[in-house]
């Protein structure tokens, strides 16, 4: 009989790996180099992880620092004359200039005349008409005179009569007592007493009416004489400025009508440039007109020299996209300047203390003053967002993104056009 394998067959129960030593180590040290594999790879990986690689000598760094910002503009300016006043022609007539352009004039002096007949004759008709007036207004005044002392003479007429009046009314009483004369004498005694009193009433008041009227009528007069002298003396004064005098002292600028032209009324004829007070006019741009003031300082650079000065005047109209402004120089005006002389002036708009600032470099325009590269310790340099404040001739002014004491680049280079970080090379 053949027996089967069923009895060949045993159970075994397999043993744990990890009971044994051997195995143990052995797994221990495939963890071990698995890690160190890992570790080498993200090491490598972070090595070449930048975007670009850039030298230091061709890179500027500035550290962010805490200090006082000036804000301020610097515009190009041309000296102009403070005071160039254009004389004009005061009448119609013909013009004969005393001087040529480039003259050196004194305040006073006579330029041109204008011969105008027609002003002229208007005065010498309104003089006779002021002497006409003033003529009758002396023979109004005697007239006067005379009817006062007419009225004055009617009004003591009048008192005489009133007096004798009243000696026959007491005659005529002492009579009738007396019985001499009758009552219709008596009676008659009262009337002219009666009459001689209003009488002599209006007599007075007819005086008072009548030197009233005269006081007045001399007074109307009056009024028509000086009326007439303000006229004479308006035409005089406007025959007095046919002749043309310098108002300052200074330089004839330029001529606006030829020798011996024909000239209306209010013609340009001349301009006088007045050297001894200068004035700075600067183009400022459009965008930075709103912070402009009147009295804001200024610094003018003038051949290495920095001279002090004020905005004085800020044009209301935008040309050329700048809007021109007026500077005076509040020190001491250089003896050496000229007309038209290009100088370049610093307008303070703003100071600000206690900010945080950093060195102005090309980096605002490559990124519109939205990013930086800042310095890492691993001779890196990382991207990051910032925000800028105001923007000074030398610094600009840092509000976020960036703390005290950070370094960053501020010059502008191709390799941070688009990198995120920046491996930086000796």
């Amino acid at each position: 009989m053949i027996r089967d394998t069923s009895g060949q067959d045993v159970q075994l129960t397999p043993a744990s790996p990890w009971k044994n030593p051997r195995l143990l180590k052995r797994a221990g040290l495939g963890v071990a180099a698995a890690a160190f594999v890992v570790w080498g790879l993200m090491s490598w990986q972070s090595t070449n992880a930048v975007d670009a690689s850039v030298s230091l000598s061709r890179l500027n760094i500035a550290a962010v620092e805490r200090g006082d910002l000036v804000r301020d503009l610097v515009v190009q300016g041309k000296v102009v004359a403070a005071n160039s006043p254009t004389l004009f022609s005061p009448a119609q007539g013909i013009v004969k200039f005393a001087v040529k352009a480039g003259d050196t004039v004194e305040q006073g002096q006579l330029l041109a005349e204008v011969d105008s007949p027609q002003l002229q004759n208007q005065l010498a008709q309104e003089s006779a008409m002021y002497n006409k007036l003033s003529v009758e207004l002396a023979r109004q005044k005697i007239q006067a005179k005379r009817q006062r002392l007419e009225n004055t003479q009617k009004a003591d007429l009048a008192k005489v009569d009133l007096t004798a009046a009243q000696r026959e009314l007491k005659r005529a009483e002492l009579s009738m007592e007396k019985q001499i004369i009758s009552q219709l004498d008596f009676e008659k005694a009262s009337d002219d007493l009666a009459r001689a009193e209003l009488e002599y009433k209006q007599a007075v008041q007819n005086s008072q009416l009548e030197n009233e009227a005269l006081t007045f009528e001399t007074q109307t007069l009056q009024l028509q004489v000086d009326q007439q002298q303000l006229q004479v003396e308006e035409l005089q004064r406007k025959v007095n400025e046919l002749n043309i005098v310098s108002p300052v002292d200074g330089t004839i600028g330029s001529l606006a009508a030829t020798q011996r032209a024909s000239v209306a009324a209010n013609t340009p004829l001349l301009t006088v440039v007045d050297l001894t007070s200068f004035e700075l006019e600067a183009a400022v741009p459009e965008n930075y007109a709103d912070d402009l003031g009147l009295a804001m300082e200024v610094e003018i650079n003038m051949g290495g020299r920095k001279l002090p000065g004020e905005i004085t005047a800020i044009a209301p109209e935008v040309i050329d996209n700048q809007v021109v402004a007026r500077v005076r120089f509040t020190g001491n005006q250089p003896k050496n300047l000229r007309q038209n002389l290009r100088l370049t002036a610093r307008v303070l708009l703003e100071n600000r203390s206690d900010v945080m600032l950093v060195k102005r470099g090309a980096f605002l325009d490559q990124t519109g003053g939205r990013f930086a590269w800042k310095l890492n310790d691993q001779q890196q340099a990382v991207k990051v967002p910032i925000t800028i404040g105001a923007l000074g001739l030398n610094q600009v002014e840092i509000v976020s993104g960036l703390n005290e004491g950070d370094q960053i680049i501020t010059s502008a280079a191709d390799e941070l056009e688009k990198a995120q970080l920046v491996a930086l090379k000796d």
